[in-house]
């Protein structure tokens, strides 16, 4: 389908829905196109390679009561339009009154200009020239003595959006990703203990993309992990790894900052904005305007503009830091943030993040970790904060014990206890390098005093 016959029948879908029912408050219709190219790797070959397209459309009906109908079809006709309507309309009639919902966005004058967005290489990319980016993780891998498996994934993505809406919205874009993860087996073939290390890369331009890096990368973190020791009790600083800044700051403050979760008051900082909740070198930001960020873009899953939004400024927690789609900002009486996160055609807007950035410092890592002189690196934890209390309690899956400014041996049986809020006022350092993994971008962040819990005598 070409713009022009995707614009008509947008307009055709409209028109019908305002001939249905006079009742009906807003509407919209949502065209998505999606080309994708799919490799998976288990037990270091290529266990599934798939290239293919979904392209649909679905259809949001909103009447004056808020009361929402929704349908969805991938036949883009105008026979299939016509049936979904009269599908989001019934629903839209048995459905749930909601007096929170206001009105749909309305047209905007400009968008801005983010530049790298759209690839035509890994557009027209094909089956066997996305292989090539899997060749190498396979090689390496076998030509590892320690490695003795390795699953990976390699996924591109070419996207096209269109959004029309009945307050005179219209606005459509293209987008394209890439993304090589590796996550790799290694067997010390002395002590005969195993371990695991992973990495992973998302990239809108193919040629960004290294696949030896992530593998090399992959196969150090399950390296370093090998041989792994308890320890005893101690109350010590710890530096949290980019992973790990990921896992106990980025994360938790993104889920608990959606605006859909704080209205129900399930986010441990309800209650608390404009306050001052962690140290000065707590700075985060939502930043959806990067050229060339995996997070960014034109227009939300709405057709909002995008834009960069600050949540924590030297440790406070911003009276406007919450991340809005246009419900939960019409419930607050605000505008939009631009985060109306949509997967597919086939759901409904929710909230998301673009690109989620602690800011770094001026500090390199090694001078950071010269000043330790007993604490630990935490790199990598399977558990994750309870986003209500924002209290904490995991173990340390990856991580090392730190002596006299040098990193040591690998952690065993060691868990870490802490509340969030406890730990963002002990952040001490943060590091001038960082790292970007996806959507987020993370340094290394000392936080000071914190107990661990050992399973050495």
């Amino acid at each position: 389908m070409d713009d022009l016959n995707i614009f008509t029948l947008a307009k055709y879908g409209l028109d019908l829905i305002n001939k249905k029912n006079s009742n009906i408050k807003c509407s919209e219709i949502f065209f998505g196109q999606n080309k994708y190219v799919n490799i998976e790797i288990e037990e270091n070959s290529i266990k599934n390679s798939e290239i293919g397209e979904d392209n649909g459309v679905s259809i949001r009906v909103i009447n004056n009561k808020g009361s929402l109908g929704f349908a969805f079809t991938n036949r883009l006709e105008k026979k299939s339009i016509e049936k979904m309507i009269n599908i989001a309309v019934k629903m839209m009639n048995v459905g749930t009154d909601n007096p929170d919902f206001k009105d749909l966005p309305f047209s905007y004058k400009t968008y801005p200009d983010v530049d790298d967005l759209f690839d035509k290489d890994l557009k027209n990319l094909q089956l066997e020239d996305s292989l090539l980016y899997v060749e190498d993780l396979i090689k390496i891998c076998e030509e590892d003595a320690m490695a003795i498996s390795q699953t990976a994934n390699f996924i591109s993505n070419y996207s096209k959006t269109y959004i029309y809406n009945s307050n005179e919205l219209e606005i459509s874009g293209k987008e394209t990703n890439c993304s090589l993860s590796s996550h790799i087996i290694v067997k010390d073939k002395v002590s005969k203990e195993t371990s695991f290390g992973s990495e992973w890369q998302t990239e809108r331009m193919l040629k960004n993309l290294d696949p030896e890096r992530i593998v090399l990368n992959a196969l150090d973190d399950a390296k370093r992990n090998l041989n792994r020791k308890k320890i005893r009790n101690m109350k010590v600083p710890i530096i949290l790894t980019p992973k790990g800044t990921i896992s106990l700051i980025l994360r938790p403050i993104a889920a608990a900052v959606n605006g859909e979760t704080f209205q129900y008051k399930r986010s441990f900082l309800v209650d608390k904005r404009g306050e001052t909740l962690g140290s000065e070198y707590l700075n985060i930001e939502d930043n959806g305007l990067i050229a060339g960020a995996t997070g960014s873009s034109v227009f939300d899953g709405e057709g909002v503009p995008c834009r960069n939004k600050k949540i924590f400024e030297k440790g406070k927690f911003l009276r406007n830091g919450l991340l809005h789609n246009s419900f939960t900002a019409g419930k607050e009486g605000v505008e939009s943030t631009g985060n109306a996160s949509r997967n597919s055609y086939s759901t409904i807007p929710s909230i998301g993040i673009t690109n989620f950035v602690m800011k770094t410092g001026d500090i390199p890592l090694e001078e950071i970790i010269k000043g330790i002189k007993e604490g630990i690196v935490l790199d990598y934890t399977g558990d994750s904060p309870n986003i209500s209390t924002g209290d904490f309690s995991g173990l340390i899956l990856h991580g090392n014990l730190i002596k006299n400014g040098e990193i040591k041996e690998p952690l065993n049986e060691t868990m870490v206890g802490i509340n969030l809020i406890d730990l963002f006022q002990k952040i001490d350092a943060v590091s001038e390098e960082f790292s970007v993994y996806g959507v987020f971008r993370a340094p290394y962040v000392r936080i000071k005093s914190v107990n661990i819990i050992g399973g050495g005598n």
